[in-house]
């Protein structure tokens, strides 16, 4: 049975650990598990344990009181042992189920998923679960084939800044192969991709051409809400494949054009 303390203020009720490689924050309500919060696209999410589903907040804090609510409610059982969350299902998993496979997003999620393979990076968890390109300002978890480390990198550092195609930080992170040895080691991992799919089971997109054609598709298809027709575009468009740096040189040329300074 949960004790409901109504003359404390939640905000002193509530503790916020440090954020997992999931990017998940997890809380503690009265000294005891709570559940977790997270934060995407500017906003917060707190979900209890136990709970598939997740309450949006303004900030930390208020995601964080909602658990306080919610243990007070006896909506969650604190005395429970929380069990491992699955990870959430999207689409195809090269893309986070929180992003819509519109045609921006399906162009950023296919350019980022190709440069992180040119840096050595595969999009994948600690559990060898794919983690789906979440947007620039998002974190990301991603496995470093340079020292088998999962670290959460966000994509807005690792495009580079202004144009200048140079991931920061240049040192990957803590506990990586020595600095010096990293960009050999790319190298000699990644090779020199092939400009065309050579894969057998699902031929992957490498020219604007083909690119273009299977965007409007998908577009007609998402539009129509039908999954089972946009599911095999999405992984032509995103699945891995050795010429995925083609195919993500392809998709910029459908970016929006920079606006002039003059």
């Amino acid at each position: 049975m949960t004790t409901t303390t109504t003359s404390t203020p939640a905000e002193d009720r509530h503790e916020i650990g440090a954020r997992d490689a999931s990017g998940r924050y997890p809380v503690a309500v009265d000294g005891k598990p709570g559940g977790h919060i997270h934060r995407f696209h500017g906003d917060w999410y707190a979900r209890a344990h136990g709970d598939t589903e997740e309450s949006r907040h303004d900030d930390r804090h208020a995601a964080a009181a909602h658990l306080v609510e919610l243990v007070d409610s006896g909506a969650t059982d604190q005395a429970a042992t929380p069990a491992a969350a699955a990870p959430p299902q999207g689409i195809v998993p090269w893309l986070a189920p929180r992003l819509k496979p519109t045609r921006r997003n399906i162009l950023s999620a296919g350019i980022a998923l190709g440069r992180i393979a040119e840096l050595a990076w595969l999009p994948e968890d600690e559990y060898g679960n794919t983690t789906g390109y979440p947007g620039s300002d998002n974190p990301w978890t991603l496995k470093c084939l340079l020292s088998g480390h999962h670290v959460v990198r966000w994509w807005s550092h690792l495009r580079g800044r202004n144009g200048d195609n140079r991931p920061r930080p240049e040192y990957r992170h803590e506990g990586c192969i020595p600095f010096e040895d990293q960009a050999a080691k790319v190298a000699a991992l990644v090779g020199e991709p092939p400009t065309s799919c050579p894969c057998l089971e699902v031929t992957h997109p490498t020219t604007a051409e083909d690119v273009e054609k299977l965007l409007e598709r998908a577009e007609r298809a998402r539009k129509a809400d039908d999954a089972d027709t946009l599911r095999p575009m999405l992984t032509q468009l995103l699945a891995p494949c050795p010429a995925s740096s083609a195919r993500a040189e392809s998709m910029k040329t459908f970016l929006p054009k920079p606006k002039s300074k003059n």
